[in-house]
């Protein structure tokens, strides 16, 4: 049986890297915004998709319509941060459902 082949590669280009990072950055400062104006966006955003580029938060039903205003308003953001606000309030456990024998 053949061994699966990957390649590495070691991408040393100065401008690519540089790209990267700006792309990373704007991400995290969308996420940065989203989780300090939480609050305020909570009420409309509960069971729908929020998207945010720009600091400007864009709300849908639908993950591609809300990148899609997002990515209409700020065409210059290249990384929308896109998320799902789950409507259930409180903590949600994930576990193991068997039974427990006594």
């Amino acid at each position: 049986m053949d061994e699966p082949k990957f390649t590495i590669e070691i991408n040393d280009d100065p401008e690519s890297n540089a790209r990267f990072h700006a792309r990373l950055a704007q991400f995290r400062k969308n996420s940065e915004w989203l989780s300090a104006h939480w609050g305020d966006v909570l009420p409309r955003a509960s069971g729908r998709f929020i998207a945010v580029a720009g600091q400007e938060p864009f709300i849908a039903d639908d993950p591609l319509e809300a990148e899609r205003l997002a990515s209409a308003a700020h065409p210059e953001d290249e990384d929308v941060y896109v998320k799902y606000v789950d409507p259930r309030k409180g903590i949600r456990l994930y576990g193991n459902r068997r039974r427990m024998e006594p």
